[in-house]
């Protein structure tokens, strides 16, 4: 009697008792002390309560300015040592991951304007299309896309939000949950485990209570508890995606051969990503140590520290990478605008673009030596 299919919350109001009675899709109005928004990234819940549009304009939601394809099928080819491989290159990488008793799923992430499934023809299908889209990389990349049928191939646009540090999670008795309050990209496999963490948070909170009066305190407890981590994953979905799709190249090579001077891949991305390769383990390390290493959901100075050290660490690389990702895809991969400004984002993306142009002739002079150099 309680479970309702096929019929979404399409608004919800305050009862004259402090509790809520939410408006289905149905026309069906249901009654409860508390209505938790778990509707996903389009959330009627978030617009009834900051009173704007779910979708569009004015929504918040964003495109990330990535597809990707997603494929899922029995596979008889993995690489039983790898249990997850990522092949990386210039706007577009490709993931393979073994999930478990015989079936793979793999990921080709591209960067292409909103819409491109339906202005990118694929007359033969998308595998196809995609094989000729990754012509040159791993045989592992190809044999899996042939073993792949049209069936078990999905496409979708990618969308995300920024952090939702000064926007409002809940109103009255009234939260939200999951990708309605901080939807993310995929790229670290987070979004559904971070909805998961919201749920626990939200049950310690209400299970706690010995009266109804405690419920808004206890759904701002909520918030409080989940901000920084939340927040701080998704920075890390963003960047990952701007910075491997569209930052990192071919590492620079300089040395001598044959008694010469050799230079290979000398620009500005190819010796960016040179001088971080050393660092990225190290950065690797501690991003997973904090998705995955004992974690508590508990608002602290401590948790705060570590969420806005990652922050930072991340920012560094974005400067780095400004000329070949795109100063403003990478800042606000990184959701700088919601936390700098808009003015102050406009003045760092500058510089970025200037100091990097700046180095890029230089490397440009060294490249442009005589012959043999």
């Amino acid at each position: 009697d309680n479970l309702r299919l096929g019929a979404g919350v399409e608004s919800y109001g305050k009862r004259s008792d402090g509790g809520v009675v939410a408006t289905l899709q149905t026309g069906e109005q249901v009654h409860g002390d508390v209505l938790i928004g778990a509707d996903g990234i389009w959330s009627n819940v978030r617009a009834a309560m900051t009173e704007t549009p779910a979708r569009g304009e004015g929504s918040g939601v964003t495109y990330s300015g990535y597809t990707v394809f997603a494929g899922e099928l029995e596979y008889g080819g993995g690489d039983p040592e790898c249990g997850y491989k990522v092949y990386i290159g210039p706007q577009q990488y490709f993931v393979i991951t073994d999930i478990g008793r015989g079936r793979y799923q793999w990921y080709a992430f591209l960067a292409r304007p909103a819409d491109s499934e339906a202005s990118e023809e694929k007359p033969d299908g998308s595998s196809p299309y995609l094989q000729n889209l990754f012509e040159g990389w791993s045989p592992e990349i190809h044999d899996i896309l042939r073993a792949t049928q049209e069936h078990e191939i999905e496409q979708r646009d990618l969308y995300d939000r920024p952090p939702s540090v000064l926007k409002p999670w809940n109103k009255g008795r009234v939260a939200l949950l999951g990708d309605a309050i901080h939807a993310m990209m995929p790229n670290l496999g987070q979004g559904g485990c971070q909805a998961l963490e919201d749920a626990l948070v939200i049950s310690e909170q209400l299970t706690s209570l010995s009266s109804r009066g405690e419920i808004e305190g206890a759904l701002q407890g909520y918030r409080n508890r989940r901000l920084t981590r939340s927040a701080a994953v998704q920075g890390l979905s963003r960047f990952a995606s701007d910075i491997i799709i569209r930052g990192f190249d071919t590492p620079a090579k300089l040395g001598f051969s044959g008694g010469k001077l050799v230079a290979e891949n000398l620009n500005y991305a190819g010796v960016v990503t040179r001088l971080l390769q050393p660092i990225l383990p190290v950065f690797f390390a501690v991003q997973f140590a904090f998705l995955y290493d004992g974690w508590e959901n508990k608002f602290s100075l401590k948790q705060l520290q570590i969420g806005l050290s990652i922050f930072a660490f991340g920012s560094l690389f974005l400067i780095a990478f400004a000329a070949t990702a795109g100063s403003e895809v990478a800042f606000a991969g990184a959701f700088a605008e919601s936390i700098l400004g808009a003015e102050a984002l406009e003045g760092l993306s500058v510089w970025a673009t200037e100091q990097s142009a700046a180095i890029q002739e230089v490397l440009n002079s060294l490249g442009g030596g005589p012959p043999g150099l």
